[in-house]
């Protein structure tokens, strides 16, 4: 189901609708499908909710090579706990091989680069023939994200449509918390420590109790979000 009008009329159907509802339409609907994570608290309930319905279903992460050590070990945890289906994808340039190019600590001189060959990149690489992409973003993390449809239809860069679907959308910080803590979801222990958001360790840091979620992320600077989540045009 790729066609707007389509799109539209279901997304006022699964607005009232729970995630685990939103789930089970795309795992009976599009049959080329993954989830993406970064291992934040989203993706977590998301991957608990996900495998409870479809145990084998694909997962992939994108492994920048800053990633703390922390998200590491909690990767290591989901793949035990759930028996994952997880793809790695990884950028083309080493570390070293960026410095060379582009000289050191590209993520101060240049962040949106940066982002952009480490984590954009590879995301595209990760999604090319996809019918669906299954995120967790909610509306409520920035303003950047408080427009976002649960479902919502992109062309991958051949022409070919896909459909990228936000099962989350609705549910607030509160709800995910609530849902990772009842169903004993593992968690990234940096979310103990101060953390709201978590991303590369260059430009990811603790925040107050009382500052914006996506606060801590590339903090100074006028950036809120990587670009995985801003590359593409919507179609509808």
């Amino acid at each position: 189901m790729f066609d707007p009008e389509a799109i539209r009329q279901k997304n006022a159907e699964l607005e009232t609708a729970t995630p685990q509802e939103i789930l089970q339409f795309v795992f009976a609907t599009y049959p080329k499908l993954a989830i993406s994570t970064a291992f934040g608290v989203e993706g977590c309930a998301l991957i608990d909710m996900a495998v409870r319905l479809k145990p084998d279903v694909p997962v992939f992460t994108i492994d920048t090579d800053y990633l703390f050590s922390e998200t590491l070990a909690l990767k290591e945890r989901l793949v035990q706990k759930y028996a994952l289906n997880l793809t790695t994808f990884r950028p083309q340039l080493t570390i070293a091989e960026q410095e060379q190019r582009h000289g050191l600590r590209l993520y101060q001189s240049n962040p949106d680069l940066c982002c952009g060959i480490r984590k954009v990149e590879p995301n595209q690489r990760a999604i090319a023939g996809l019918d669906a992409w299954i995120a967790g973003l909610r509306r409520d993390q920035a303003q950047s994200r408080s427009a976002i449809d649960i479902l919502e239809r992109y062309d991958h860069d051949d022409g070919t449509p896909y459909v990228k679907v936000n099962p989350l959308a609705n549910w607030t910080r509160k709800d995910t918390w609530a849902y990772v803590v009842k169903h004993e979801v593992p968690y990234n222990e940096l979310l103990d420590q101060g953390y709201k958001s978590i991303g590369c360790w260059p430009c990811t840091r603790a925040v107050g109790a009382n500052e914006d979620e996506r606060a801590g992320r590339w903090v100074g600077r006028n950036k809120t979000e990587c670009g995985i989540h801003t590359f593409a045009h919507r179609k509808a």
